[in-house]
């Protein structure tokens, strides 16, 4: 029981210290200086009841000429991280709508229950996985779990299992973003940046507008662009 106790604080200390400590290793961080996007991110804070210590961009665009924003920590320390690619392409009302996504995937925790639908797919899989190696390994001549020339087999079940799985966690992905971007349209009540914004991601990101609607099923853990549009333009305000 003292171990996990002890496994439980450092994950928290760990998560308090990251975005004061340890992602200043690897990126450069600054506080925000446009002091009006400043406001509306925080005046967005106030309205949605989310307290943070501060706003900080960071050169993003060393690794990446893809946009982003987010929270980071835990508690006190929670900080809101803009990337400069996101800063220095889009307009204000473009970055508070990509932020306010974002809150609504905090609001929503939606991090805690994709770890969580992880988690629980791991270990059945696994289990699952295990279960079958044992059972089958006469099948293909081996005497033993053990064999090294039998870890084809382990992959090809494992790879079975992560194509099933696949699918399933993505649908609840897909779920979450939905309820993002409505959060981030109640939120802001602005239809025409959540447009703007998405077109300009899309352009960065290199993203299909319309995907196959099976290799979307399958394979994407976001709703395509045009649907995404078509829901911001036919969403009641």
């Amino acid at each position: 029981m003292e171990d996990k106790s002890n496994m439980f604080l450092l994950s928290v200390g760990i998560g308090r210290l990251a975005p004061v400590l340890i992602m200043p290793l690897f990126y450069k961080f600054k506080s925000l200086d446009d002091e009006e996007l400043k406001e509306r991110i925080m005046r967005l804070c106030g309205k949605t009841g989310i307290n943070v210590e501060g706003i900080f961009s960071f050169d993003m665009s060393k690794n990446t000429k893809k946009a982003n924003a987010a929270f980071t920590g835990m508690g006190k320390s929670k900080r809101i991280i803009l990337g400069d690619t996101l800063l220095e392409k889009f307009t204000p009302e473009e970055i508070e709508f990509v932020f306010a996504h974002e809150m609504g995937h905090y609001a929503n925790r939606h991090l805690t229950k994709l770890v969580l639908i992880s988690t629980v797919s791991t270990f059945l899989g696994l289990y699952i996985t295990s279960l079958l190696f044992s059972n089958t390994l006469g099948l293909f001549g081996f005497t033993n779990q053990y064999e090294i020339a039998a870890l084809p087999l382990l992959f090809l079940y494992l790879s079975i299992y992560g194509l099933i799985t696949t699918p399933i966690t993505n649908i609840f992905s897909r779920k979450y973003e939905w309820e993002a971007d409505t959060y981030a349209l109640e939120t802001t009540r602005d239809r025409a940046a959540f447009i703007s914004s998405m077109e300009k991601l899309a352009e960065q990101n290199l993203s299909e507008r319309t995907p196959n609607k099976i290799i979307e099923f399958l394979f994407h853990s976001h709703p395509s662009l045009s649907k995404r549009i078509e829901f911001a333009r036919n969403y009641e305000l």
